[in-house]
């Protein structure tokens, strides 16, 4: 999957002028740069790839998951009951949840702290069967273990040979052999793997 010659401007700011980004498929690939750099309004083109004739090779809206960073959801349900209603759809993925879900099943949604309410969130779009996951800073409000465990998570779709593309601004779950496309400048884009990256990082 590519991106060519991407532009991406408000009236205040130019976020990206004539660049480039891949990312392979079935692995873990990651958008990293600073804050206000960018990175939401790129996935917001991915989640809607068949309106333009720049992105290369992704999959129909319809076969994209899409996690952003304020992704609300309202229901007066148990975690137990969404879960449920997830399991009950054409081609979810039937897999036990880890502990951190189901010590929240009994529990409403409603109820939930915000921390609680995230980690279900990102756990529901991990279920549902699609070809391209995209995570906007989905680390974005946890502690440093409580993340580690959520990537964990992520990286379970890559062994189900599925496609996941993070936005991100902090290094802490990126591995050397991850696909990293970095924000360098708004006309600069590094991508390769993160060990050859990272040397030619600002951060």
């Amino acid at each position: 999957m590519k991106i060519e010659n991407f532009n991406l401007a408000t009236k205040k700011q130019t976020f990206f002028k004539d660049v480039n980004f891949y990312f392979e498929d079935c692995q873990l690939n990651f958008v990293l740069g600073k804050r206000q750099s960018g990175k939401t309004g790129l996935l917001d083109q991915i989640a809607q790839s068949e309106s333009f004739d720049n992105l290369i090779g992704f999959p129909k809206t319809p076969e994209i998951a899409y996690l952003a960073q304020q992704n609300d959801f309202y229901v007066n349900l148990k975690v137990k009951e969404i879960l449920n209603f997830i399991r009950q759809l054409d081609g979810n993925k039937n897999f036990t949840p880890p502990l951190r879900i189901l010590q929240l099943e009994e529990q409403k949604f409603l109820e939930l702290s915000a921390v609680e309410k995230k980690l279900v969130i990102i756990y529901l779009n991990i279920m549902v069967e699609k070809e391209l996951y995209l995570f906007d800073e989905p680390e974005m409000g946890l502690d440093l273990e409580t993340s580690q465990e959520v990537f964990g998570w992520i990286k379970g779709l890559v062994k189900l040979d599925k496609t996941v593309i993070v936005a991100t601004n902090k290094l802490d779950n990126i591995s050397d052999i991850d696909n990293v496309n970095y924000i360098k400048a708004c006309d600069e884009i590094l991508v390769d793997s993160y060990l050859k990256i990272k040397s030619r990082m600002a951060f």
